[in-house]
Parts: C-alpha cells; structure tokens; sequence
C-alpha cells in the first residue's frame, strides 16, 4: 500500500471518529444542559431550608449518575482523546458542562459558607473537591471500560462516602 494511501485510509478514519464525536458531544451536551438545569435546581432548593447533608446526597446522586452513564462515559473519552489533536473541544465541552456545574455549586457552597453551615472560604476550590468527591474511582473505572454503569446501591454508597468525607473536611470551625 502506498503511502498516499495508507493517509487518505487514516484521513477517513479520523473523520469518521470526529463526526461520531460530534455527534455524541451535542447530543450529550444537551443533556449536560439538562443536567446543569437540574443540579442548579436541586442547589437552589436548598435555600428553601432543606439540610446541608441532604441536599448533597441528592446533588451527589444526581451527579454519579449522569457521569457514570455510557453516554457520557463515552462522550468523555471520546473528548479526552480528542483533546490531544483538538484542545479546543474539550475546552468547549469543558464550559458547556462541567464548569457549569462548578459554578452553580460553589455558589451554593458560598452561601453554605456564609450560614456557618460549612467553612469553605474559597467555595470554588471546594466546588472542585466535591465534585472530584463525586467522581472518585468509579468515574475512572468507567472511563477505562472496566466497570457496567452502577447499581442504585453502588451509587448510593459511593454518595454517602463522598458527602460524609466533604462534611468532614469543611466542618465549619469552633468560634474562638
């Protein structure tokens, strides 16, 4: 084969898994969306009067749920591998979604903080931790094919641990 080719065979092939990639991106991008619109919801209710805990149980559940789905595990390898030859879609994924959702926690956070119910001075930071929390090992486990997407127990269980480690860690500190 020559080497004309064997790069136009390449060519064909890196089109195909970029148009799938695009393909995938929107359609869950929308989702995504959809998923921010909920989380911000689920934040927002909060202020109503619900408890800290379980409004981050239910944040949280939320959360391993949307990211552990194929269609997302998909979406983000496909974004993670792309990435290396396209910074600039996994930028524009990074702002259509995730970033979304760190925004609308720390907000929540920075609220939490300010009632005494947490001490997070820096609630963007803690946005993060509690969103990495969220991910722990099962996100990773999925995104290298080495996990189905979990039972209801398995997301309930690695919620719990997450919530209770985040509490844990940003206990609001004694007057004095």
């Amino acid at each position: 084969m020559n080497q004309g080719l064997a790069q136009s065979i390449r060519d064909q092939r890196r089109e195909r898994i970029l148009d799938t990639a695009r393909e995938v991106f929107f359609e869950v991008g929308y989702s995504i969306g959809d998923q921010c619109a909920v989380i911000q919801e689920t934040l927002a209710q909060a202020e109503e009067g619900a408890d800290l805990r379980e409004t981050l149980t239910v944040f949280g559940r939320e959360l391993v749920i949307a990211m552990s789905s194929d269609s997302a595990v998909r979406t983000f390898q496909l974004v993670t591998e792309e990435a290396i030859r396209n910074p600039e879609l996994a930028k524009r994924f990074d702002a259509a979604g995730p970033q979304q959702g760190i925004a609308a926690t720390a907000q929540f956070l920075r609220d939490a903080h300010a009632k005494g119910q947490i001490h997070a001075p820096d609630p963007e930071h803690a946005a993060g931790v509690l969103c990495a929390l969220f991910r722990g090992e099962l996100h990773l486990r999925r995104m290298m094919g080495m996990e189905p997407e979990p039972t209801q127990e398995r997301v309930e269980r690695e919620v719990e641990i997450a919530v209770n480690v985040f509490l844990a860690a940003y206990a609001p500190k004694a007057a004095g």
